[in-house]
């Protein structure tokens, strides 16, 4: 298992379990065409398809407006944010190179203060913060607790969208859940996928460079079915009221629908910390 920080311009993808933040790459579009036997059939099928699909829409009818999942995602998708690292990390030439860090993080407070993982921000030369809507800010870690890979940042601003922390000892197995983060740092703002909670109390070991002895240790970790890939590293576990249940930490590239997240209740002591910090309470 390893942990994974999306790196723009320094890749690194090894082991089984990947920490979550994301090691930047190119996205292509591309398309592929399937050859049929003939152009009549082709068109044949097509039309059976439309007509199909037609009679299908009749037989009942799907309001997303109605729909309390994605009420939720659009009431919490506005306090979900892109963090993005300045970074310097050694290439296998012996050098090093400079590049940036891609994670996720979630408004807590309407002043700007941000919970996200440690390992998203660590050993940053400069932090950027940016919004669903388009707004970016220059931030500041206020603290951070590597030891639980948690950090907490502030930007300047107020009335900013907040999410809140629900109580993560509250979980059950098989708990709808959603995780809503930057992956792959895609543009075109935050993925959504949902799950079940599918462990409430895993060990799990994490590859992690910046770490002692190169890796993480996470005590009492939630395991989701959720799809937690490389970007999603700090973001939000929600459940279906929209209360944060976990921080998004890291996957697998040996299995499916396997992810992990730091259980909230383990960010109440940084995040108090936090709050009685000057960069915090003297801010607007």
């Amino acid at each position: 298992m390893t942990r994974r920080r999306m790196t723009i311009g320094a890749v690194a993808m090894t082991g089984a379990l990947f920490l979550a933040a994301c090691t930047g790459y190119e996205a292509r579009s591309g398309s592929a065409t399937t050859a049929s036997g003939s152009g009549s059939t082709s068109t044949q099928q097509a039309t059976s398809t439309s007509s199909t699909s037609a009679t299908t829409t009749t037989t009942g009818t799907y309001n997303p407006n109605t729909d309390p999942l994605v009420q939720m995602v659009r009431r919490v998708e506005p306090a979900v944010v892109n963090v993005t690292s300045t970074v310097v990390e050694n290439n296998p030439f012996g050098g090093q190179q400079s590049g940036q860090a891609v994670g996720t993080g979630f408004i807590v407070e309407s002043n700007g203060v941000i919970l996200t993982n440690d390992h998203v921000v660590e050993d940053a030369s400069s932090i950027r913060v940016t919004l669903p809507d388009g707004r970016a800010f220059p931030a500041t870690v206020v603290t951070a607790d590597s030891p639980h890979d948690l950090a907490v940042l502030k930007v300047n601003a107020s009335g900013l969208p907040i999410v809140s922390l629900g109580n993560s000892s509250a979980l059950q197995l098989g708990q709808p859940v959603v995780a809503i983060g930057y992956a792959l740092a895609l543009p075109g703002g935050p993925t959504v996928t949902s799950g079940i909670i599918s462990s409430l109390a895993r060990t799990i070991t994490a590859q992690d460079e910046n770490a002692p002895g190169g890796q993480r240790t996470y005590e009492s970790a939630l395991q989701t079915s959720a799809a937690i890939n490389p970007g999603n590293s700090g973001g939000p576990l929600l459940d279906l009221n929209g209360n944060v249940v976990g921080i998004d930490t890291a996957g697998t590239s040996s299995a499916q629908n396997i992810g992990f997240a730091i259980a909230a209740n383990a960010a109440e002591s940084i995040l108090a910390k936090a709050m009685g910090s000057p960069a915090v309470s003297l801010s607007a």
